[in-house]
């Protein structure tokens, strides 16, 4: 089918419908959306044909700024620092050794299935894409839980905050090991150090740009369109630091200039300002949501349009998702006894870890930095393994993690 004007306005249409029917049904199905729009797009795309591929794949730039601007940022504006900063600590710890720990084991297990596709980096690379957990889909599988104890509370934020963390530090060791691959000269040493710097330098800039647009919006609190100016100085702020600070970072600012605005009046009184601004966060935070929505629904449709649909891919995603699952539970098993976690955080986190959103988007940086398959043999193999993963690490949290909990911990569905 030829992608006209018509054809993209039934498509989101269509799409939007169904992201708002599995929003509503999701309590009593128990499927998240994000599901039934990956497999809405595979049914239009790779199984009628209804849509070219190569069209969409043309897209994969835009919308890989646009979609994760957007979902770190509400990530950003929706976290208060207060309890970030509590559950720092075994957010990061379970964040940095997951992401190792699948990185490398992936990374094996690739150049031992599908040798003549992966060397060993090339396979850990893929592991470094998958091994993160999903903002969006995390947030959608904790929604459907009672919030219980202050134990589960906690185990909740520290899920929460581990899936904040993961993103900016996938991206950056995904962009670090395709440096490594396309120039050899290029040290561990070397890209390790480029984490920490874009990390601490994007972090930095976003927050200033957070502090310094919550004044503006202060002034100008009034304005019917103050979604939209936030947004016009959210989309550059993320390309900036792109381009001047590292490849990676532009997630991490994004993130940081939601946290600024929603916790200015904390950051100034560290800072010593004691400034009282008045900022309707929480209508921008509605407004922002509503976008969001949009964005998330019609990205996981132009995933499942752009996947091809192999069985050795499925198999072998398969049995990825097996040595993911079972080196995530090894890893909380570790963590657990080294951090103190209560019983219900080490269940919490034993048994909900889904990839999504992040995962997809870097699944197309070697066929952004490599279309021609001149480094990598077959640049497109990312995204097609990554579907699998996807669906079964999602489907995997969402109904046996979340029975697993509720027999360990007695905990009840949300039936609100």
């Amino acid at each position: 089918m030829v992608l006209n004007s018509e054809n993209i306005i039934i498509l989101v249409s269509i799409t939007l419908l169904i992201s708002s029917l599995a929003s509503l049904t999701y309590r009593i199905t128990k499927i998240p959306d994000i599901i039934l729009l990956m497999m809405f797009g595979i049914i239009v795309g790779p199984v009628l044909g209804l849509f070219d591929k190569s069209l969409f794949i043309s897209l994969a730039p835009m919308m890989s700024v646009v979609a994760l601007s957007i979902i770190l940022f509400e990530a950003g504006i929706n976290s208060d620092i207060i309890e970030i900063m509590q559950t720092m600590a075994k957010s990061t710890a379970l964040s940095v050794s997951t992401i190792l720990s699948v990185t490398v084991i992936v990374g094996l297990a690739l150049n031992l299935l599908m040798p003549g596709s992966f060397s060993i980096i090339q396979g850990m690379l893929l592991g470094a894409m998958v091994s993160g957990t999903s903002t969006v889909a995390i947030f959608g599988i904790l929604q459907g839980m009672t919030q219980g104890s202050e134990d589960t509370r906690s185990a909740k934020m520290m899920l929460t905050m581990e899936s904040i963390l993961s993103d900016p530090i996938c991206i950056i060791l995904s962009i670090s090991f395709i440096r490594m691959i396309m120039l050899p000269g290029v040290s561990l040493k070397e890209s390790v150090f480029d984490i920490f710097r874009t990390f601490i330098l994007s972090s930095l800039l976003g927050f200033a740009i957070g502090i310094f647009w919550t004044n503006i919006l202060d002034k100008i609190k009034k304005s019917s369109f103050t979604y939209m100016n936030t947004l016009s100085v959210l989309l550059p702020s993320y390309i900036f630091t792109e381009r001047f600070v590292g490849e990676g970072g532009g997630a991490m600012t994004a993130l940081a200039i939601g946290l600024a605005i929603k916790n200015y009046r904390y950051i100034s009184d560290k800072l010593g300002w004691h400034q009282t601004l008045k900022v309707d966060s929480q209508k921008l935070r509605e407004f922002h949501e509503e976008i969001t929505f949009f964005i998330k629904s019609f990205f996981f449709v132009y995933i499942g349009v752009i996947v091809s649909l192999k069985l050795e891919y499925m198999v072998v995603g398969s049995i990825l998702v097996s040595i993911i699952v079972v080196t995530r539970y090894e890893v909380v098993n570790i963590l657990g006894r080294l951090l103190n976690m209560s019983m219900i955080e080490q269940v919490f986190a034993q048994f909900i870890f889904a990839a999504g959103l992040p995962s997809f988007i870097m699944a197309q940086l070697p066929l952004i930095y490599d279309p021609e398959g001149a480094i990598f043999p077959n640049p497109s193999i990312y995204a097609d393994l990554c579907m699998p993963i996807v669906l079964c690490t999602v489907a995997f949290s969402a109904f046996i993690g979340s029975h697993m909990i509720k027999n360990r911990t007695g905990m009840k569905k949300n039936v609100n």
